[in-house]
């Protein structure tokens, strides 16, 4: 038999989870206005239903981590897609705040473990030489779910309502669920695989030719790593700036460029949809470039602090007149943000050196992100408040990505997880 690539039909999934979960986000956004009217809630309360999803969401990410290294990632994410999905319908069946911000809830605890499942997943069922291609096209997911899901979901709230646009967004989860739960597990049980590329899997999916036999370190030995904190905090001040233009930049075309609703949401979706493609593109580029021997010893970083720097030209946005300019600009740090968080994901497995710490190391990655994600909406509203203008909080973004940069290149320079030996030999 020649060579199969039947593992992608998993990569295909992993990229339509992702997509969905991340269409699914902006479903309150859009339907916010018309909730506010029918319950009669003010701008504080409904400030309160767009937070919930996103502190339920990194509460929950460590231990979404641990059940992934427990259970197997296979599992949690049909329980997870299954949570959310529920969620979502059931805000569509909402009576008022409390119920809604329940289900909110519901669905920051579903969605909480989707990256830590991705990478996880792509790490289990992959040869190490395409984790890069396969992490970047899933994660492009990310950016098309918006893109795509925002016009699906405002035609189908203008064509029926509000209530149905989260029915219909659920349902399409729950049958993702079903088509992953019957057809996916592990690439040692799953019966479709053929024998030689279950062999070449298990073969190729490590730099390291002996990875270690031992239950893996555990938490408490991955927060004694200056790896981990470095990947943690160069995924947070990536992360920064994603939050930040995806928040705020329709409101920064509409406000500081005097442009009409509909033309910033064109003008928004142009960078999401360039930076999925960067994010394959880039991570092809470093499979292709990269050895074992780079790969083992985390030269991957340098893609990573590379489109940092690429993301603080942001700073530059406030500074021309001309939209045209603004777009392009704005297209660095929307494409590049998203691709250094991938890649940076990527150098993540690269360090590994025990499967049993994978699902706990993504999951604190992403809380890293999350945590940093988090504050991006929030002090930009301050700093607008403050200075009636963006200019400082595009600059702060800015700042950050270069501090990424730098956190980069000096921490993750050590392996996560070897025995102390090996450690001691790196």
């Amino acid at each position: 038999m020649g060579v199969t690539y039947r593992r992608f039909w998993v990569y295909f999934l992993l990229f339509l989870l992702n997509i969905i979960s991340y269409g699914d986000r902006v479903n309150m956004s859009l339907a916010g206005h018309l909730i506010a009217g029918e319950f009669g809630l003010s701008p504080v309360a409904l400030g309160y239903l767009f937070s919930s999803f996103l502190w339920a969401y990194v509460l929950m990410m460590l231990p979404g981590g641990r059940l992934i290294d427990s259970l197997g990632a296979h599992r949690v994410a049909t329980i997870c897609a299954t949570i959310w999905s529920v969620s979502q319908m059931l805000t569509g069946a909402s009576i008022g705040f409390v119920t809604m911000l329940l289900t909110r809830l519901g669905l920051g605890v579903g969605e909480a473990p989707v990256g830590p499942i991705s990478y996880r997943s792509v790490r289990d069922w992959g040869p190490f030489t395409e984790h890069g291609r396969a992490i970047g096209v899933i994660q492009s997911g990310q950016l098309l779910g918006p893109a795509l899901g925002s016009p699906l979901v405002a035609w189908i709230i203008a064509a029926t309502s509000w209530r149905v646009s989260f029915f219909a967004t659920g349902v399409i989860g729950l049958a993702w669920a079903v088509v992953w739960s019957i057809w996916v597990s592990t690439p040692e049980r799953t019966k479709w695989l053929p024998e030689a590329e279950r062999q070449r899997i298990l073969a190729g999916r490590h730099a390291d030719d002996a990875p270690p036999v031992h239950g893996g370190i555990g938490y408490r030995g991955l927060l004694r790593s200056p790896s981990m904190w470095g990947l943690a905090i160069t995924q947070g001040c990536a992360v920064y700036s994603v939050y930040l233009y995806l928040t705020w930049l329709p409101t920064y075309l509409q406000t500081a460029r005097h442009v009409s609703i509909v033309n910033s949401g064109l003008f928004t979706s142009v960078p999401f949809f360039v930076g999925a493609a960067a994010i394959v593109a880039t991570n092809w580029i470093g499979d292709a470039i990269l050895t074992v021997e780079t790969v083992r010893s985390g030269r991957r970083r340098i893609l990573v602090a590379a489109c940092l720097v690429l993301t603080a030209a942001g700073m530059a946005i406030p500074f021309v007149q001309s939209l045209v300019l603004v777009v392009i600009l704005t297209i660095l740090p929307v494409s590049f943000s998203n691709t250094a968080s991938a890649v940076n994901a990527v150098l993540t497995s690269d360090l590994l050196r025990s499967p049993a710490d994978a699902g706990r190391a993504f999951a604190f990655l992403v809380l890293g992100g999350n945590a940093f994600g988090l504050l991006a909406p929030i002090v930009t509203g301050y700093i607008v408040q403050a200075t009636g203008s963006f200019v400082s909080a595009f600059v702060l973004a800015g700042m950050l990505a270069l501090i990424g940069a730098t956190v980069s290149l000096v921490l993750t320079r050590h392996t996560l997880g070897a025995s102390p030996s090996r450690a001691a030999a790196g």
